[in-house]
């Protein structure tokens, strides 16, 4: 090589080594759980990426939205969408879109706006983004394999077990899969049922039926669910109570294959139906999972049940969270609900005429509940995954207030009476070590104040609530006529206990 092509060749390199690598092509893919997005009809220029979405259930309208950009990291997008969305491009003019990087924890989007004249909503973020992936969603997901991966996880619980229709992994049967829109095979998947109550507990339970995912792209209502439910099994003692009172048929999932394939709302196998319409045995408009789902519920609660709670989700679209409830038939006066108003006082009730065959309709048509609602959550702007927890717990705790409230602070035998049987119950176990107990076992041993040990403390409190209940003079007279033997050791503690420090920490709910 001579010396002006070689000088050349290593001022080439040079230049090459200095320039700044080429940006990455921003890339789409949603072929993942419940992913929704015509990937083929979206497109990228430079920063902007043009979205599309799919419109298998509204003919030229989407839904729902999730997708994965590639590429992305140090680069600050402008994604674009058509107004076309299903219920009016006006329920956009509030929304907030949400991106994450592991698909677990999602933030809102900065930038977030409706350009009716051009027909587009906008969405951006003020800072590049920090990964090369980022997860985008019209609100927070809730894949499908989540509420399998939720059901897996309470087997073992002693108050969870299969309803009578279930098997031994809670399974009570199959959705039929099916192609969808995109021409993908969505293969069948597991339909879910399973009881929590305490099955030591005997006597009348008020039957509880909790159903989630009969509409694919109302997530939100599957985290209410999934919540109330955690609520329900916890080791607590106001979950403890209220399973000795109640029993809770779950069926979480009721429509997968839908929410698999990230569909807007129906089912695979019946595109064009809404499966929230044709809750109306013994057809069911064809639609295999509903059926097998309504027959279920039809069988495990012996088709009688007292509540009914269908948990869906919908557009902003003004005001807050709301139940559908027929007020005609006074359910809206319902305990639990108006307990439920309480605990969350932005919650709305709209009248629900229980005219078209919905699953709240199923419910008080088909197995006599007292109490029916549609419970739809929506996709408020800055309410994140916290909000539909505080939601699920607080609909677990109505029921718990009002059918099985707290006992009297240190009526350990859980007669409704603060008396000598709870002293000497709670004397039974005085300055024992209830470790390892369940919150109930603990409680009727004497564990006032939920510390794991029956100690002066619990005793304090126990004199506290005697003295209130009774008077000063009843406490004397309960002290001296504790029988032999251990009158000593009880006197010794009950003097221990009035001088120890105050503990206003009872095993109580917070409101």
């Amino acid at each position: 090589m001579s010396r002006p092509s070689l000088i050349a060749a290593v001022l080439l390199l040079a230049g090459l080594l200095a320039a700044p690598p080429a940006a990455r092509a921003i890339t789409l893919s949603a072929g993942f759980d419940s992913g929704s997005l015509d990937v083929a009809a979206s497109s990228v220029a430079g920063d902007t990426v043009t979205l599309v979405g799919r419109d298998n259930f509204n003919p030229g309208q989407w839904k729902w939205v999730y997708f994965a950009a590639d590429g992305v990291s140090g680069v600050r997008p402008t994604f674009e969408i058509g107004d076309n969305f299903a219920t009016g491009g006006s329920n956009l003019n509030t929304h907030e879109m949400v991106y994450s990087y592991d698909g677990q924890a999602w933030q809102f989007f900065d930038n977030n706006a409706r350009f009716a004249a051009s027909d587009l909503y906008r969405f951006s973020n003020d800072a590049p983004f920090t990964s090369d992936r980022v997860y985008v969603a019209y609100g927070l997901p809730y894949p499908a394999g989540r509420a399998t991966e939720h059901t897996q996880s309470l087997q073992g619980i002693p108050w969870v077990a299969p309803t009578a229709s279930a098997d031994s992994g809670l399974v009570i049967g199959q959705s039929p899969g099916g192609v969808d829109d995109l021409g993908r095979t969505i293969d069948p998947q597991p339909l879910y049922g399973y009881r929590i109550t305490d099955p030591a507990a005997t006597g009348r339970k008020a039957k509880v039926v909790l159903l989630g995912g009969v509409h694919s792209n109302e997530t939100l209502g599957s985290r209410t669910l999934e919540a109330m439910v955690d609520y329900l099994t916890a080791d607590t003692l106001e979950a403890a109570l209220l399973r000795r009172g109640a029993e809770f048929y779950v069926y979480p999932m009721a429509n997968p294959d839908g929410r698999l394939a990230g569909y807007n709302r129906s089912t695979v196998e019946k595109p064009t139906l809404d499966p929230n319409r044709f809750w109306d045995p013994p057809a069911y408009g064809g639609q295999s999972e509903i059926a097998a789902v309504a027959t279920a519920i039809l069988a495990d609660t012996a088709g009688s049940v007292d509540f009914f709670i269908d948990f869906h989700s919908t557009v902003a679209k003004g005001g807050d969270h709301f139940g559908y409830v027929d007020i005609d038939r006074g359910m809206h006066l319902n305990p639990v609900w108006r307990r439920f108003l309480e605990l969350e006082p932005t919650v709305d009730t709209l009248d629900a005429g229980l005219v078209d065959d919905t699953a709240a309709k199923f419910g008080f048509a088909e197995l006599g509940a007292r109490f029916t609602t549609t419970f739809e959550t929506r996709f408020l702007a800055g309410e994140n995954a916290d909000r539909f927890v505080a939601l699920g717990e607080n609909l677990g705790r109505a029921f718990a207030d009002t059918l099985a409230p707290l006992p009297e602070p240190g009526d350990v035998d859980l007669d409704g009476d603060l008396d000598a049987d709870d002293w000497l119950a709670l004397s039974q176990w005085a300055q024992a070590d209830l470790a390892g107990l369940s919150a109930l076992e603990a409680y009727t041993r004497g564990d006032l104040n939920a510390d794991g040990r029956n100690d002066v403390h619990d005793f304090a409190l126990f004199k506290a609530a005697y003295q209130s209940a009774h008077g000063d003079g009843a406490w004397a007279r309960l002290l001296t006529a504790v029988p032999e033997p251990g009158a000593a050791t009880l006197l010794a503690l009950a003097g221990l206990a009035a001088a120890a420090p105050r503990s206003d920490r009872f095993a109580t709910r917070s409101v």
